[in-house]
């Protein structure tokens, strides 16, 4: 019996942080698609990493954006070692920032709704875009992008090449 409400409660739990949400998917332009920022190549626990976070989120919150993120290295472990990009899309030039522009003029969006703790995996997400991109007759995506759009709210862009 202790067992049955506490699988309940857990249940519960998860459909209240939006666990059982679906993915959104859906195929949008992306012409011009350029963001500025900094990346970062280090592990996990080193508190660069954290500063880079808080001064991109800082100008972000600041100039009301969404935060992007580029993990072009996911690390496995605390210790293994990262490469992210983390940067703001914005018009206006920011000095001093690494200003990245890409080769898409499209993109497959996964919008996701949940509290970070019971969202999908990146793999589940990246796996849901190309299955996607596929059924549309669409290249695989060469590049994914967390767009943060709030703490309970992240797209995903796949880009597709021109």
């Amino acid at each position: 019996m202790i067992l049955l409400v506490l699988v309940g409660a857990g249940l519960f739990q998860f459909h209240r942080l939006g666990g059982f949400n679906e993915v959104e998917i859906a195929l949008k332009s992306v012409d011009g698609l350029a963001l500025q920022g900094i990346s970062f190549r280090g592990t996990p626990q080193d508190d660069a990493i954290a500063r880079v976070f808080q001064k991109m989120e800082q100008i972000a919150l600041g100039a009301d954006l969404p935060l992007h993120t580029i993990y072009y290295v996911e690390p496995a472990g605390k210790l293994d070692t990262m490469e992210v990009f983390v940067g703001v899309q914005t018009q206006v030039p920011m000095e001093d920032f690494e200003q990245l522009s890409f080769d898409a003029d499209q993109a497959v969006v996964a919008t996701i709704k949940a509290h970070r703790l019971v969202m999908p995996s990146p793999n589940k997400v990246k796996k849901k875009i190309n299955q996607f991109a596929k059924g549309q007759g669409l290249a695989v995506p060469y590049l994914y992008i967390d767009k943060i759009i709030g703490p309970e709210e992240v797209q995903v862009l796949g880009l597709i090449r021109k």
